[in-house]
């Protein structure tokens, strides 16, 4: 009896990735090369279980993300199908730890427009908690699902002027997002994130990297990175307002008997 090889585990797409992040990814090349093509069914939960020595949960994340993305549809009792080879559905965040963070940035694809020093007027000191009148580093771009696709978000990201010897070096780091970098050059310990997300109508630049008018409705996020040196990088992400959504899970603890 022939011995059946057993498919490679995902780890060596990205270790630092969550183990459902690899294996989303995974599945989501094997869909677009064609192993599971559209109408065919995907493996069932218990045998990707297997395959990926993990639990049903963590493949049941990687799997309702696919289905978020456009790639498959799951029906109770009729397992899960193939629709497409390409995402073709509003674009879904779910965080829960910076590593989500990370891998967001390894799928996507982000283009640096320009890099510029700024002195902070009131407005963006007060929202990135800065004292006005500093001189930052001001980076400017739009996240895309893939070279040539669709665009994700346009975003703004402030820097602080001490480090402007590691901004002019983030386009030659393929595809790392920018706190990762300067975590890792400035010695600096990202301790927190801080996020806050506000319905905002979008400037003409912004509007003009997704073909709309100036004024169009933006769900805009922003997110402090924060070590004990205060904030290393501060981004706002703006994203269109009736193509995104932004999804989080909050756990009920018991603070008794645990």
């Amino acid at each position: 009896m022939p011995v059946r090889k057993k498919k490679p585990a995902p780890a060596a797409l990205n270790a630092d990735a969550p183990l459902y992040a690899r294996i989303l990814t995974e599945l989501r090349q094997r869909i677009t090369g064609g192993q599971y093509p559209i109408g065919g069914l995907l493996p069932t939960e218990a045998e990707l279980s297997i395959e990926f020595s993990t639990s049903r949960h963590t493949v049941r994340e990687a799997l309702r993300r696919l289905i978020e993305q456009g790639y498959v549809r799951s029906r109770q009792g009729a397992g899960t199908a193939v629709i497409s080879s390409e995402s073709n559905a509003r674009y879904v965040q779910s965080f829960q730890s910076i590593s989500d963070l990370f891998q967001n940035s390894l799928e996507t694809h982000f283009v640096i427009h320009k890099i510029e020093p700024v002195t902070l007027d009131s407005d963006i000191a007060a929202r990135i908690e800065a004292k006005p009148d500093q001189k930052w580093r001001h980076i400017t771009g739009v996240r895309w699902t893939k070279p040539g696709g669709t665009p994700i978000c346009y975003i703004d990201s402030y820097v602080p002027n001490e480090y402007a010897a590691i901004v002019a070096t983030f386009s030659q780091h393929d595809r790392r997002p920018f706190y990762s970098i300067l975590e890792e050059q400035s010695g600096r310990t990202i301790d927190h994130v801080y996020q806050e997300i506000r319905a905002a109508q979008m400037p003409r630049e912004v509007a003009n990297s997704f073909g709309l008018e100036a004024g169009s409705l933006s769900l805009q996020l922003l997110r402090r990175y924060v070590t004990n040196n205060g904030t290393l990088i501060a981004s706002f992400n703006w994203h269109r307002g009736d193509q995104f959504t932004y999804r989080m899970q909050i756990d009920r603890r018991m603070t008794q008997g645990e």
